[in-house]
């Protein structure tokens, strides 16, 4: 059996919980597995409690069905790393920031001068597009095109950029210089070798925070869960910010506190261990 979270880790008793964001892959859930029965009831707990529940992921539109099947009262996704505010009851978007066709040849081109063997990748509200060269294991949800003159017309939101190694790291240390000032990079994976291109200043935790804004949420009453470098501005920007026991050391160091891993329910856990510390939930 494992030990009860230790109060040590959970926020000060002064915290007034108002909403909760989570990111998904990695936090969640592993490996596109279903969410956990844990994690779930630990959502309803908090819905029930009148605590909304904000999934916060770089997931595109198109891939939120799975969760959607599984936890239907959902209300806004902030998917795409920020890009995107999607309504998963309804399936309609809410709001969305998107690269405009000049900036987006400007990005291409800073990135091949430097990396002539770069290869991209493109999200837009109509769905994926790929370089003809682009390593995807899911070839068949996108469309392969020669030119990023050929997505005139499409609204993206975001932009994925492939190098020759799978250092997502080591990758983002040589293109975020490439792109600063024109958009915001990032990754969600240390091994698959994608780098994360949002359209200028939009982050998880800038669209958290107008949500909160119009949900009448102060940040200091938010807590976010995250496990990888997208996730940092959110736990940073949080009231209380819990990276997992499988984030990345560069997630653990922002965080104020540290769950248990994704595989081990971290946070239905910690949400569990919050709610029975309040008064109104003993």
């Amino acid at each position: 059996m494992r030990p009860p979270i230790s109060p040590d880790i959970l926020p000060p008793d002064d915290f007034d919980l108002g909403l909760v964001a989570s990111d998904i892959d990695g936090t969640l859930l592993l490996n596109w597995k279903p969410i956990s029965t844990a994690t779930i009831d630990a959502i309803h707990r908090c819905q029930d409690a009148g605590i909304p529940f904000v999934l916060v992921t770089g997931r595109p539109m198109r891939w939120l069905a799975p969760i959607a099947e599984q936890i239907p009262d959902l209300g806004r996704v902030v998917c795409v790393n920020g890009a995107v505010v999607y309504d998963i009851a309804s399936q309609s978007i809410v709001d969305a920031h998107t690269i405009d066709a000049q900036t987006l040849a400007e990005i291409t081109a800073a990135v091949r001068v430097d990396h002539p063997e770069a290869r991209f990748a493109y999200e837009t509200l109509n769905g994926g597009f790929i370089d003809r060269e682009f390593v995807t294991g899911r070839p068949r949800e996108a469309r392969i095109i020669d030119d990023v003159s050929e997505l005139a017309g499409e609204d993206v939101v975001k932009v994925l950029v492939r190098l020759e190694t799978n250092d997502s790291q080591a990758m983002h240390d040589l293109i975020d210089p490439l792109v600063d000032g024109t958009c915001h990079a990032s990754f969600s994976e240390p091994d698959n070798g994608l780098v994360e291109l949002a359209p200028h200043g939009i982050t998880k935790a800038k669209t958290l925070s107008d949500l909160c804004d119009l949900l009448g949420v102060a940040r200091a009453q938010v807590m976010a869960f995250g496990d990888m470098p997208n996730d940092i501005e959110m736990l940073s920007w949080a009231g209380h910010g819990v990276a997992m026991g499988n984030a990345l050391g560069s997630v653990k160091a922002i965080a104020a506190a540290v769950t248990d891993e994704v595989d081990d329910d971290g946070v239905a856990r910690y949400l569990d261990a919050v709610l029975d510390s309040r008064p109104n939930d003993s």
